[in-house]
């Protein structure tokens, strides 16, 4: 992928749109994606796989016991297995808004232009 551009210059729902393109076909991406959502799971959220605070931060309901697995696995073992990618993949999708929300934007904006 060439250089995508910043918040500055394009709108916020069309750079959600370039990071979910990241997201679906990077594996990398995904990943620090997964790692970043995780981190922001509460303690007790984390420990018990669940999602317990309705905060807009961290994994849905639905998501929060496999993708806090899949994280943890990550941090445990540096990977995870080619089905459990294609399954991240299709589900941190719906995390894009969330990581342009509660990440540091400077430093996203220069990864999404500055990496294929």
């Amino acid at each position: 992928m060439g250089r995508l551009p910043s918040l500055n210059t394009m709108s916020k729902k069309a750079f959600i749109e370039q990071l979910r393109l990241r997201l679906v076909s990077n594996d990398r991406w995904a990943l620090r994606a997964l790692l970043g959502i995780y981190k922001n799971q509460i303690a007790d959220e984390q420990t018990r796989d669940a999602t317990l605070e309705c905060n807009g931060i961290g994994f849905t309901g639905p998501d929060a016991e496999i993708l806090s697995s899949f994280a943890r696995q990550y941090q445990r073992r540096g990977c995870l297995s080619p089905k459990q990618m294609a399954i991240l993949h299709r589900r941190i999708l719906a995390y894009a808004r969330q990581i342009v929300q509660h990440g540091d934007t400077m430093r996203l904006e220069s990864a999404l232009s500055t990496h294929a």
